[in-house]
């Protein structure tokens, strides 16, 4: 569901050092950082994920870690024995891909930053460039077919777990996902229960369901 491939310069790295970098980006490593980057973020990002659904997550989440002999960055090659250049690519479901785009990019860039002698150059200079690119509806595949985003966020909705409610009764849980619902344009009502969504597209995922049982 989630790719994320690291390009480094070669011979920068030792090989034990480019598996600790790929160990730094996985997904649950990335939400590690939530509460440094919640100016950009809301903390509860990481906070409210379901524990199923953020293993079932981590289970289709890939990262590649490439090589690249032949790198020229700002007209210039990039040296091996230098300061490391990094640039990050990120395939996420196109419907997501807006909403997790400030996290992605912030949580990758804190992520090598804290691998690199010298952090704050990160955010002096373009050190890490990350693209975060949304695969097309019909794009992705496993189990050797097309896995779209209503099958996707089943699988999501089938792999959480049972988790107590929150103390506050303004709070609503997403019932798709099992996250806290933050925005309150993605309030639902039906059959006078008012259901919350942490975004849109689970939104439009349990007002299909629920227009399905209807019919049927």
């Amino acid at each position: 569901m989630m790719l994320i491939e690291l390009f480094v310069p070669r011979g920068t790295f030792s090989p034990e050092e480019l598996r600790r970098l790929a160990g730094r980006l996985t997904m649950k490593q990335l939400l590690t950082h939530v509460d440094a980057i919640r100016d950009i973020v809301d903390a509860s990002e990481g906070s409210s994920a379901n524990p199923g659904v953020l293993d079932f997550v981590e289970s289709i989440n890939h990262v590649v870690v490439h090589e690249i002999g032949t790198w020229i960055a700002g007209g210039s090659p990039l040296d091996p024995a230098g300061s490391p250049r990094y640039l990050a690519r990120v395939y996420v479901p196109g419907p997501w891909r807006k909403a997790m785009s400030a996290f992605l990019i912030a949580s990758i860039t804190r992520a090598l930053s804290l691998a690199d002698p010298e952090p704050e150059r990160f955010y002096r200079e373009p050190q890490v460039e990350v693209h975060v690119i949304g695969v097309p509806e019909g794009g992705y595949g496993a189990f050797g077919r097309v896995i779209g985003q209503t099958a996707l966020l089943d699988m999501i909705s089938e792999a959480k777990t049972g988790a107590p409610l929150p103390g506050d009764p303004n709070v609503l849980i997403d019932p798709v996902c099992g996250m806290v619902a933050r925005d309150m344009v993605t309030i639902l009502e039906h059959d006078g229960t008012t259901y919350g969504f942490c975004s849109p597209g689970c939104r439009s995922h349990f007002a299909a369901k629920l227009a399905g049982q209807a019919s049927g």
